[in-house]
């Protein structure tokens, strides 16, 4: 959430406000090694003089349940020390074969500040329009949740990132991870999230000309691992 290297779909907006270059990122998710749990996602950034710009799609789920998420998201750099982001999302949701999709607006606002050269804050909100998808059979209510977040970095090699999110009606969540990057061309990440237990986590990421590979996973003790790979190109960088 306070990452600033990269913008990721449908996380801080703000970070899109760092982005110097047009790029796009393909993401996969299989959450537990199960097909009908596996997350599909695609943005791509325009960076303008006034505003960057981004957009987002996401899909979640099989035939018979689905879930997908479409987003607009802008951002700006204010001064040397503050990033701030804005976007707006449209959830839809497959309920059944007779109600089909239905669907709903919300919004996640976002923000990032450099204290110092080394360490820097951030704060999201999503949904805080507490939206909702409404049908004959179904009250969907989409989850409300406020994260801060911070990173600091060490020597220019390692980043030490720590984030806590709070859904209204539910525990709060805690992450922490740390990022080591003995060469520029490579990235080696380690970290842990939870509620009330522990998860761990670990990945890796390698950069040669504009392009980007990272994978990542995580360990439940109970379900099992879940993956995440990404592929994502810059067009400015070499």
């Amino acid at each position: 959430m306070a990452y600033k290297n990269d913008w990721l779909p449908f996380h801080n907006p703000a970070a899109l406000a760092g982005s110097e270059n047009i790029g796009f990122q393909l993401l996969y998710e299989n959450r537990y090694i199960t097909k009908e749990l596996s997350n599909q996602a695609l943005n791509v950034w325009i960076p303008t003089k006034y505003l960057n710009v981004g957009a987002s799609f996401s899909h979640f789920g099989y035939a018979e349940y689905n879930e997908m998420l479409a987003a607009i998201t802008v951002a700006r750099q204010l001064g040397k020390r503050f990033r701030l982001g804005i976007e707006v999302d449209y959830y839809t949701v497959f309920l059944s074969q007779s109600e089909r999709y239905k669907g709903t607006v919300t919004a996640q606002i976002g923000g990032q500040i450099s204290i110092t050269d080394d360490f820097t804050l951030a704060f999201n909100a999503f949904n805080p329009t507490f939206s909702k998808v409404k049908s004959v059979l179904v009250d969907k209510r989409l989850p409300v949740v406020f994260s801060i977040g911070s990173l600091y970095s060490i020597k220019n090699t390692v980043d030490w990132l720590v984030q806590f999110d709070k859904e209204v009606s539910s525990p709060l969540r805690w992450a922490t991870g740390f990022e080591y990057a003995p060469v520029k061309e490579l990235v080696v990440r380690i970290g842990a999230y939870g509620y009330n237990n522990f998860i761990p986590t670990f990945g890796a990421g390698i950069k040669f000309g504009g392009f980007k590979f990272d994978v990542n996973a995580d360990y439940n003790s109970v379900l099992g691992f879940s993956l995440i790979g990404c592929l994502g190109y810059n067009f400015g960088k070499k």
